[in-house]
């Protein structure tokens, strides 16, 4: 805590976002699924420590993004008229739909409101707090990501394809031989349909190239 504490000294109220801080980064960035859920988890504790710490567990509302989503027919739908909020009360989180005329009428993203009299009134400090607290959340996550893999990467070594998670792909160092294998999202769009469950890949001049697809072969003659 103490380092997040001295990077909000050193960043409150520099930036802006007029963007949903965690969904805009999830979109754009390519994260492992551990990543993914490690800056979900986050915003949410994050949240939660915010209102414990700023206004003792009364109701506080931090609004994520303009739309609300919804499903009709199974395809994903928005309500425009609304905002989409976390609310949080007495250590409980929840996501609301607030109708966009109740709230002032100001940028309202990655915000804090509380309520008094019935009425909704903007936190100033309290949102700084949070957007910077979220935006070091999401760097620090992708910076830990980034030196993980960077250290799975090795020259000159085969890794076998485990399993296939969208473009990722799972990653098993035949030539280290770990214990575990690890989720790799740098795999070369050129590569991605023979890099299939059972293939070996070789990490060249670094990146991965196609070297053969006979890695579950290579397994058994290991054992």
């Amino acid at each position: 805590m103490s380092e997040l504490s001295n990077y909000l000294k050193g960043n409150l109220g520099l930036t802006k976002e007029e963007k949903p801080i965690v969904d805009e980064f999830l979109a754009n960035n390519i994260l492992t699924d551990t990543s993914k859920n490690a800056i979900i988890d986050g915003e949410i504790g994050m949240v939660l420590e915010c209102a414990n710490s700023k206004f003792q567990n009364q109701e506080m509302y931090f609004v994520k993004d303009t739309k609300v989503p919804y499903w009709r027919d199974n395809v994903r739908q928005y309500d425009e008229s609304s905002f989409s909020v976390l609310k949080v009360q007495n250590g409980q989180i929840e996501k609301v739909a607030v109708p966009k005329e109740l709230l002032p009428e100001i940028s309202c993203i990655n915000k804090v409101f509380t309520k008094e009299n019935g009425k909704y009134v903007y936190e100033k400090e309290a949102s700084l707090y949070l957007q910077d607290a979220l935006k070091y959340l999401t760097e620090s996550v992708a910076t830990k990501q980034e030196l993980y893999l960077g250290a799975q990467r090795k020259e000159g070594h085969l890794y076998l394809v485990t399993e296939e998670l969208g473009n990722n792909r799972c990653l098993w160092d035949l030539t280290g031989k770990p214990k575990n294998d690890f989720e790799e999202v740098c795999i070369p769009k050129n590569i991605l349909d023979v890099a299939n469950e059972g293939a070996v890949l070789k990490f060249n001049n670094g990146k991965y190239e196609f070297y053969s697809d006979d890695g579950f072969d290579r397994m058994v003659q290991m054992q």
